[in-house]
């Protein structure tokens, strides 16, 4: 066989393998630049179907209204800071509903003195079987110590003022302004061992602590 026919052979062949990767379908330079792109648009994070780059709708937490329940709030509720004789180095605070509905004091008051950061610490063996129901009219209670007597909270300092805020049914602190209210005399001396008790029902029982 010469060299001249087994060109025209070999160029037959690969004419006719041509012919059959078509009939098998062979895609086309084309074609598979639109399946290219057909497949991208299904990739995930860009949006598509099932994609985990969307937005899931759950929202911002933090912008969800606190649920206030019927915590007294700041509001409908005068605060007072009366002196008190024994125990000494003590206040009471005295909470009135002065609303027109029913409320209830949870917990214990969120105290500061002056513009603290901290809060005053808390007496948890006061702590009441149920939060303190007021009526319109009725009054909570906490005792207050502001100082130990055997010098023992340290060199302390003078406060001018005592601002409370008002816990949620669970235990947060009620959003908005403090109440707030002067102290007998101008001033109260404090120091580190500075407390309060929990919101009670009477006098008798706040100063107990």
């Amino acid at each position: 066989m010469t060299t001249r026919t087994l060109r025209i052979a070999a160029a037959a062949l690969t004419a006719a393998a041509a012919l059959t990767l078509t009939a098998c379908g062979g895609s086309s330079a084309k074609e598979d630049k639109a399946q290219g792109e057909e497949q991208a648009s299904m990739a995930p994070g860009d949006g598509a179907e099932g994609s985990d780059g969307g937005d899931d709708g759950s929202g911002d937490e933090s912008a969800k209204p606190q649920d206030k329940g019927d915590a007294c709030a700041a509001g409908a509720v005068k605060l007072e800071v009366k002196a008190v004789k024994s125990p000494v180095d003590h206040v009471l605070l005295v909470a009135t509903n002065t609303s027109k509905s029913p409320c209830s004091a949870y917990g214990f008051p969120f105290l500061r003195f002056d513009q603290d950061q901290a809060t005053a610490g808390v007496v948890e063996e006061s702590k009441p079987k149920n939060p303190i129901r007021l009526a319109p009219g009725a009054s909570a209670y906490a005792g207050v110590r502001a100082s130990a007597a055997d010098g023992s909270g340290g060199k302390g300092r003078d406060a001018q003022q005592i601002s409370v805020t008002f816990q949620t049914p669970k235990g947060d602190p009620l959003e908005g302004t403090p109440s707030q209210a002067p102290l007998p005399g101008g001033k109260l001396h404090i120091d580190d061992s500075a407390s309060t008790s929990y919101w009670l029902s009477d006098e008798a029982t706040a100063l107990k602590w």
